[in-house]
């Protein structure tokens, strides 16, 4: 079954008259790259394969992020290098996938996991995988990936979590001024700096930024979450 995403590749590339071998020429890319990201295949593409395909393509990358992320299923369980090392994730407590919130309002979104596995995590951390990149499209305009969601951290410490015990991380973030979709993506890692589940997809948070929130019937708790009147 066609993916969301690889529809609408092929509906950009009809609307410019170019062919899938012409994108993945123009892109840099080769077929397969295209066909694992257009079908996704459970694996985050890297952020360069998404820039250069969104300007082949003349959209802005976050179109293409949104449809990948909008799709892909949660990891359940996810196996580190160690053995027996193990992690499942349990659900987002708060702020799910497009959540509104207003142009500079301050959020704090939280996640829970499990250890699944028999090794007790100690001294890791949860570290922002976010880049900066600016996408210069062939047209000579310049624009970000997206405003800024700016976290308070560039990471938290994860509580000393034994086996078959679930521990809730919780992330500040601050919304961009204007209206947006934006994302935010974590990962956890050893005390020696590197990932602890390397082939997992970790977590993030994605929001849509508006200021339709406020007509919506949304107010600001003290927390900087929205709540419904």
């Amino acid at each position: 079954m066609q993916s969301a995403l690889d529809l609408y590749i092929r509906q950009r590339c009809r609307e410019r008259g170019m062919s899938l071998a012409a994108l993945c020429r123009q892109a840099g890319i080769s077929r397969q790259t295209l066909y694992d990201l257009a079908l996704n295949h459970g694996k985050l593409p890297s952020l360069q394969t998404v820039v250069a395909v969104a300007g082949q393509l003349g959209v802005h990358p976050m179109r293409l992020l949104q449809l990948i992320f909008d799709a892909m299923p949660v990891d359940r369980e996810s196996a580190g290098p160690l053995a027996g090392d193990r992690s499942a994730f349990v659900r987002d407590v708060n702020f799910p996938d497009g959540e509104l919130v207003l142009p500079g309002q301050r959020f704090v979104k939280t996640w829970e996991l499990q250890n699944v596995g028999v090794v007790p995590w100690v001294g890791r951390r949860l570290v922002c995988q976010d880049e900066s990149l600016t996408v210069l499209f062939a047209s000579g305009e310049q624009v970000e990936l997206a405003p800024n969601l700016v976290p308070d951290a560039p990471a938290c410490d994860v509580p000393e979590t034994g086996p078959g015990d679930t521990v809730q991380l919780s992330m500040g973030f601050t919304a961009p001024s204007a209206p947006a979709t934006v994302l935010s993506y974590w990962k956890m890692v050893n005390p020696d700096g590197g990932f602890s589940f390397p082939g997992a997809r970790g977590v993030w948070v994605k929001i849509r930024v508006t200021s339709l929130a406020s007509s919506a019937g949304y107010a600001t708790t003290r927390s900087g979450g929205p709540t419904l009147r």
